[in-house]
């Protein structure tokens, strides 16, 4: 085992006093939906406007560096947990620990503009101590959302990532959830919207109605005398084009259909189009001036919250 995982004894034993047990069945949830493997969205000290990307590599479980967890098995009414490590069997019964693995660099603070690329170097990153917000992949209609806090940075000396220095993240466990941002922030806008995509070997030029808008994504409905058979499919690739009340020129979207609903659509948004045809994502910042310059539609308003 790693020296730099272990920590000075305490009373009883226990890595931190007074620190309660995680129960198995609630961690085992947790992994299910931060899985190691997958990329993840995080802002720190609570800064949604600094958005990174990182990629889960690990967890400490326990002051044990885990690499896998296959075949994960728990009992939901907090019985041991168990699963396999590469050949390495792992079973936990009580655990008082356990910390989510990042590198501790990333290529995305170069996405950032000038002015949060400033704000970060002076908040710090995946500091030690700094709250680290994550954000999972979709699990259907939700987002996993986490709040951690970096317990140190450390540079892992041998196994798998030997030469990578990473950052543990200490899970609070207490704060997960999963939002339905689409609830919480969608606009009415019944705007309309130039659709393009391919059926086949042919491109599709439609007009259509944007019913909504959200954060990551935006509802459309198709004309009732349009044909059921010319409609996108799941996964199809779409480009909107709309215009702004306060933009010059049309603004282009790039999204996928996400899920068919009668005659409307419902697309997720990968980012926007430029004038050399790049899809380039869209930053916290382009969401908040799509949303100013809707505002400006005497159409679009907030969608009233669900009785």
């Amino acid at each position: 085992m790693f020296d730099f995982f272990k920590k000075k004894p305490v009373a009883g034993g226990k890595e931190a006093a007074g620190k309660p047990e995680i129960q198995p069945g609630a961690l085992c949830r947790l992994m299910r939906l931060f899985p190691i493997g997958t990329k993840v969205r995080f802002y720190p000290e609570y800064r949604k406007e600094i958005m990174l990307d990182s990629v889960i590599i690990g967890y400490v479980i326990n002051s044990e560096l885990v690499y896998s967890v296959q075949g994960l098995v728990c009992d939901k009414d907090s019985g041991p947990m168990a699963f396999s490590d590469q050949t390495k069997l792992h079973s936990y019964s009580r655990i008082q620990s356990f910390r989510i693995v990042v590198p501790a660099t990333n290529q995305s603070e170069a996405k950032l503009d000038y002015n949060r690329r400033e704000e970060l170097h002076k908040i710090g990153g995946l500091t030690p101590g700094n709250t680290i917000t994550l954000i999972s992949e979709r699990q259907g209609q939700h987002v996993p959302v986490l709040e951690t806090t970096v317990q140190k940075r450390a540079l892992l000396n041998q196994g798998y990532y030997a030469g990578v220095t990473v950052a543990m993240l200490d899970v609070n466990i207490g704060t997960l959830k999963l939002t339905d941002q689409r609830a919480h922030v969608r606009l009415q806008t019944n705007m309309p919207v130039s659709v393009q995509y391919y059926d086949g070997p042919n491109s599709n030029l439609v007009n259509c109605t944007m019913l909504d808008f959200s954060e990551c994504s935006l509802r459309l409905k198709f004309g009732g005398d349009f044909p059921a058979e010319s409609m996108p499919h799941a996964d199809d690739d779409l480009i909107l084009s709309f215009h702004l009340p306060d933009r010059a020129g049309n603004l282009s979207l790039v999204g996928h259909v996400f899920r068919i609903e009668g005659d409307a659509v419902v697309v997720m948004l990968k980012g926007s189009l430029g004038n050399n045809q790049a899809v380039a994502p869209l930053s916290p910042i382009d969401i908040l001036e799509i949303k100013a310059n809707l505002l400006q539609n005497g159409r679009a308003r907030p969608v009233p919250a669900p009785n």
